[in-house]
C-alpha cells in the first residue's frame, strides 16, 4: 500500500508489518515495560501514526533509555516496517503529541530485528520522556548505565 506523510511517500506491506509486530520478541527490562505500558494512552497522535503503516505503539524492536527523576527517558524508540521508502532516503519531522515535541526519523539504518525480509525500513522516535509507574523499584539515575546501553548497541551493528 502507498502511504504518504509530510511529503514522503512509502511503500509499505501493513499485513505483514502487523504481524511481525504482532509476533516479534519484548525486552522485558523495567524501563522498556514501563514504557509498553503507557505509549499508546499518552501518545494518541504518535498511535495513529504508527497505526498507519501496521505498527502497534507497544511493540518497538528497540529503546534506549535512561532513567532520570522518577521519569524515564527513551533517548529513541525504533520500529520495523516491511516495505520501502519511494522518494527519499531519509525523512525527518516533527510531531506533537501530549505535551511532547516527538521527533521523528525514517530511513534505512539498521535497528535489531527480527524480520525476514531485506526490504524493510525503521522509524524512530526521539524525545519520548514517561513517568515512573510500575510497582517497583526506580531503577537508579546511573550514567554509566546509559553508556554502557550505547556501547551495547553499537556492538550489534
Amino acid at each position: 500500500m502507498i502511504i504518504q506523510k509530510n511529503n514522503y511517500i512509502f511503500d509499505v506491506d501493513i499485513e505483514a508489518t502487523k504481524i511481525y509486530s504482532l509476533n516479534h520478541s519484548l525486552c522485558e527490562c523495567s524501563e522498556d515495560r514501563n514504557f509498553y505500558i503507557q505509549a499508546k494512552d499518552k501518545f494518541p497522535k504518535l498511535t495513529e501514526f504508527l497505526s498507519d503503516f501496521g505498527i502497534l505503539i507497544e511493540r518497538p524492536d528497540e529503546t534506549a533509555s535512561v532513567p532520570l527523576n522518577n521519569e524515564i527517558q527513551y533517548l529513541f524508540t525504533a520500529y520495523t516496517v516491511i516495505g520501502k521508502i519511494v522518494n527519499s532516503p531519509k525523512c525527518e519531522f516533527d510531531l506533537f503529541d501530549g505535551e511532547l515535541s516527538l521527533h521523528i526519523v525514517i530511513d534505512n539504518e539498521y535497528i535489531p530485528n527480527e524480520q525476514t525480509t531485506d526490504e524493510y525500513f525503521t522509524i524512530n522516535i526521539y524525545n519520548i520522556c514517561l513517568p515512573w509507574v510500575l510497582d517497583e523499584p526506580f531503577p537508579f539515575d546511573n550514567p554509566i548505565s546509559l553508556s554502557s546501553k550505547i556501547k551495547k548497541l553499537l556492538k550489534r551493528k
